[in-house]
């Protein structure tokens, strides 16, 4: 175990206040999949776990991208919303016209994604 932990400090030379900072920079992504972990544990538990995983890889790319990644902040009850349900990835929200063209490309493209039902609206139009 020491040989383990040793390697690890070596290789991720991360201290507690550095892992703390790197957190809390992060902190809306990081709620953001906790909060997507949390409501697809029942789901997973009934046996959905192809959906599961799509949405996730849709998430992942989407989060990957900083064109998209505001998309995703959860800051506004207007960001962006995804489900996948039967291959079929809705998407929901107000984007930015840019974004939007955006986040509809990149779920067009994700394995797993059979069809995109695209209800964003445009942010501008209220």
């Amino acid at each position: 175990m020491g040989i383990l932990r040793s390697t690890f400090r070596r290789t991720l030379p991360f201290s507690r206040a550095g892992a703390a900072l790197w957190a809390w920079q992060h902190r809306k992504e990081i709620t953001g999949w906790a909060g997507w972990a949390v409501g697809s544990a029942p789901r997973l538990l009934a046996g959905d776990t192809r959906d599961v995983v799509t949405e996730g890889r849709l998430r992942a790319r989407l989060s990957g991208d900083a064109r998209t990644r505001a998309a995703l902040d959860g800051a506004s009850s207007d960001g962006l919303q995804i489900e996948v349900r039967e291959g079929v990835a809705v998407l929901r929200g107000r984007l930015a016209p840019q974004a939007h063209d955006l986040v509809v490309d990149v779920a067009t493209g994700t394995s797993g994604v059979q069809r995109v039902r695209d209800e964003i609206t445009d942010a501008h139009h209220r």
